[in-house]
């Protein structure tokens, strides 16, 4: 029975993060079951953008300097590590801009971590993996004793949710994440392909910053949403399956879970779950919003009919009045699907293949999603 621990954060304050992650981390065992000294351990965050912590889109960094402290003291190197998407883990200036921004640049050095300027990609194989046998994962990734993942819980355009498992995409290099959503068009082979992702990397730990999590429109133009928690394990499935029960989303409409379910990863029953510390039912969030354009799954539909359907039932994205044409969009769009016109960016909908990185990427949240006209009218019926 997999274990998850949910325990109370109420704010970021430093004293009250290194607390709790500590009290975590003793309840499933104490670090020392999952770092070893003299080991090098890459701590994994969601720097999805550049930005601050207070727009809760990437992983804040008292969570990261006090898992750093906490490895620093089992004796081994914590490296903080991630290769973001739109551009900014191309090259060292980018990377030291990043670091910066979110925080991460304070958190090692009050730490004592170590902060990755390696850009490089490598092809691994990955035989476990149920969809993709090769890997493109960034060099250091490699060259680590141990993965310490700490994803933020968040909403997803394409994935209603991210947390544990979509956290970890971030170890494909940079743009070479383009490729993956060109040849996995639909959420289901895209969910696959990240289950592969988990199996090859094994992160030893996975500890989730919900203390402010983000609903809405995530993952970049949502809500930060005040949740004053901290969930952590060693099973990536069980502790998304467990914050997904917290914020009521259900499993069978997130395709990770699908997914999961599917290859006997997860039963996909919260109540199959060894839940340490406060009780699911106590820290349920009532009122946490799904994205607001819904989801519809067309993967089962036959080819020839599946163009029309997803022009009639999944949202499109929409460059609002926010938009300056810096070509953020433009530039990471998978197929293409996106120009820039007198300083606006016009999306081909006849081309796009709705993964929605030009919402997840645009530095500006000018990207809307919306829904098409029968999505509108079968949801006032």
């Amino acid at each position: 029975m997999p274990q998850v621990y949910i325990g109370r954060c109420r704010s970021y304050e430093q004293a009250g993060v290194d607390a709790a992650i500590r009290q975590a981390v003793a309840a499933l065992g104490g670090i020392e079951r999952f770092v070893q000294p003299g080991q090098r351990i890459m701590l994994k965050p969601n720097l999805l953008l550049l930005k601050g912590p207070e727009t809760a889109i990437c992983t804040h960094p008292a969570i990261v300097q006090a898992v750093a402290a906490m490895v620093r003291e089992a004796g081994a190197v914590p490296l903080i590590a991630d290769s973001s998407g739109g551009g900014t883990s191309h090259n060292p200036r980018s990377l030291r801009s990043l670091y910066r921004i979110s925080g991460m640049e304070q958190a090692a050095a009050a730490s004592g971590a170590e902060l990755n300027m390696d850009c490089e990609g490598l092809e691994v194989p990955c035989p476990e993996g149920g969809l993709v046998k090769m890997l493109d994962v960034m060099r250091p990734a490699t060259q680590v004793d141990a993965i310490i993942n700490l994803p933020k819980l968040k909403t997803h355009g394409l994935l209603r949710y991210t947390g544990a498992v979509k956290n970890l995409f971030g170890l494909v290099p940079g743009r070479v994440k383009l490729g993956y959503h060109t040849k996995l068009q639909d959420a289901a082979r895209f969910s696959e392909m990240l289950l592969d992702i988990v199996l090859w990397a094994r992160p030893a730990l996975t500890i989730m910053d919900a203390i402010v999590g983000m609903d809405g429109d995530g993952p970049s133009a949502g809500r930060p949403k005040e949740m004053g928690l901290i969930l952590a394990g060693e099973d990536c499935t069980a502790l998304d399956l467990a914050a997904l029960d917290i914020i009521g989303m259900d499993p069978a409409t997130v395709p990770t879970m699908r997914a999961a379910l599917s290859r006997g990863l997860t039963s996909g029953r919260a109540a199959d779950l060894e839940i340490l510390g406060e009780r699911l039912g106590d820290v349920r969030v009532p009122d946490f919003d799904a994205p607001s354009h819904g989801s519809f799954d067309v993967t089962l539909i036959p080819p020839g009919i599946r163009r029309w359907l997803t022009n009639q039932f999944v949202a499109r994205p929409h460059a609002s009045g926010r938009c300056t044409g810096c070509g953020v969009c433009a530039e990471n769009c998978p197929v293409g699907a996106i120009s820039v016109e007198n300083r606006r960016a016009r999306m081909d909908l006849g081309h796009c293949i709705r993964c929605y990185c030009c919402h997840e990427l645009c530095p500006q949240h000018a990207v809307e999603l919306k829904r098409p006209p029968l999505v509108k009218l079968i949801t006032r019926a």
